[in-house]
């Protein structure tokens, strides 16, 4: 009796066992069996991030592809034909007496005095002739009387020092040719002579022409955020110090400014009509002489010249020109379907039923169209990514997909 008690007991332990270890076969595969399920792709994009995908119902376009020909805006002013720029220098170093100039861009007749200059170096030249001359040695009298005009002085002058036997102490600079002046350099940047060695004495003073034209070697007007300041009394100059230079208003030039995208679009020769703002109804045709890159304040761009013969409009007018731009290449989207992130810019192409942000690479701006360079043949494209960000959120830039 005892031991088939004993006999039950040790059955019903190993059938316990034999459950048990049934059951935990039949938990593993169930687990076995919820790995191997499968997720649906597409609650796999809806639960993507909202700054890398967009859920939204929105009209989409595809890119324009092919020959397109398309205005581009510019802006621009008139300014001086720097060809024609008259240089007035300092032939001899000395300080500034009088400034027959006003003001920059003042208008000046041909023989207007412009300033009065005391030079110690031109006094003592003529001091130095009139010892000369009591020594009756006719070639070293004409060796001084050379050395005058090479300093500037013309020969009427030279004739009056001899006949009064005085020094002239001011000398004036007159100016070489009609137009409107122009200050080139800052005068603070003086001559080397000392000012305790200078003594100016009041005395009539006849004129000396200490003015030069130096087409090859000009600069273009500054700008009028960077004139520098005019010549005052009392400063002093060196030898061959430009002073002034003096711009003629019969050729003038209009200038416009390109950006970097149109440098390669835009060649010499090539007809812009442009029109000032004044009056924008009346229109003017030119023709591109000079394309001149230009680096200025960290920004690259071109300046387009043309060369005004007959048009005739004020120095500083601004004006709006119009190119004709013909492209064979690239795709094109509305201005509105591109977002510019600073760096790169973006679009959002429909991969199912949500929008994702994929960076391009741009090219040229129109007025309501941009040039796409990256291949997006057959995307289809939000037609108003506008709509498709959120005020208060960003775009991840460093996950979207690249593909310039």
């Amino acid at each position: 009796m005892k031991k088939n008690f004993i006999s039950k007991i040790f059955i019903g332990i190993l059938l316990l066992f034999s459950w048990g270890c049934s059951s935990s076969d039949d938990t593993t595969d169930q687990h076995g069996h919820h790995q191997a399920i499968q997720i649906d792709t597409d609650i796999q994009q809806l639960a993507k991030p909202t700054n890398q995908q967009v859920i939204a119902r929105t009209p989409t376009i595809r890119a324009e592809h092919g020959l397109k020909v398309f205005p581009v805006n510019v802006t621009g002013r008139i300014r001086y034909d720097s060809k024609n720029n008259t240089s007035v220098s300092t032939r001899v170093s000395g300080r500034i007496e009088h400034v027959g100039i006003k003001y920059n861009f003042q208008a000046v007749r041909k023989g207007q005095l412009l300033v009065m200059l005391y030079s110690p170096e031109l006094v003592a030249a003529q001091r130095e002739l009139l010892i000369l001359k009591n020594t009756h040695d006719e070639k070293l009298i004409q060796s001084a009387i050379q050395k005058l005009q090479y300093l500037g002085m013309s020969h009427r002058q030279v004739q009056k020092v001899l006949r009064s036997k005085n020094v002239l102490y001011r000398v004036p600079v007159y100016s070489p040719a009609n137009g409107y002046i122009l200050e080139q350099t800052n005068s603070n940047a003086a001559a080397p002579s000392s000012p305790a060695t200078m003594s100016a004495n009041t005395d009539n003073g006849m004129g000396m022409n200490g003015s030069s034209t130096s087409p090859s070697t000009v600069s273009p007007p500054p700008s009028e955020a960077t004139q520098s300041v005019l010549l005052r009394e009392g400063q002093y100059v060196a030898a061959g110090q430009t002073l002034f230079n003096i711009y003629t208003n019969s050729d003038l030039i209009a200038e416009f400014a390109l950006p970097p995208s149109l440098n390669t679009k835009i060649q010499k020769g090539k007809k812009i009509l442009f029109q000032s703002i004044d009056q924008e109804s009346k229109l003017y045709q030119g023709e591109i002489g000079l394309i001149q890159p230009t680096f200025n304040t960290s920004e690259n761009f071109s300046l387009a010249r043309v060369y005004l013969k007959s048009i005739k409009l004020p120095v500083g007018q601004l004006l709006r020109g119009t190119f004709a731009i013909t492209e064979k290449q690239g795709y094109w989207l509305p201005k509105e379907s591109v977002v510019s992130l600073g760096n790169k810019s973006v679009v959002f192409k429909k991969e199912g039923n949500v929008f994702q942000p994929i960076g391009i690479q741009t090219g040229i701006y129109t007025i309501d169209q941009i040039q796409i360079l990256s291949n997006i043949q057959d995307w289809e494209i939000a037609k108003n990514a506008s709509y498709l960000i959120d005020s208060e959120d960003f775009i991840a830039a460093e996950k979207i997909k690249n593909h310039e």
